[in-house]
């Protein structure tokens, strides 16, 4: 199963081989690119559910990578947005 990393921003990036990224952005998507694969996770999405949406996203990724034999999964999507979902959840 494919390595799962966090990063701070995109320039974290390896550009020596392909990638799958998770990234927090307008809107939920995946898009394919010469680099790979992104996912984007929609930033107006509802603090109680991003946690949840998070790890299924991550999950898919995982399974995507191992098909495409793509080895690493980055998150690019900053703690504080977790942690402001776990304290919305309360």
């Amino acid at each position: 199963m494919a390595d799962v990393r966090w990063i701070t921003s995109d320039s974290d990036l390896p550009t020596d081989r392909q990638y799958v990224l998770i990234a927090y952005r307008e809107d939920n998507g995946l898009l394919r690119h010469s680099a790979g694969l992104t996912y984007s996770i929609d930033r107006g999405l509802n603090a109680n559910l991003l946690e949840a949406h998070l790890q299924t996203v991550i999950s898919e990724a995982q399974t995507l990578a191992d098909f495409e034999k793509i080895d690493t999964v980055y998150v690019s999507v900053p703690n504080k947005v977790i942690h402001q979902s776990e304290r919305g959840a309360s």
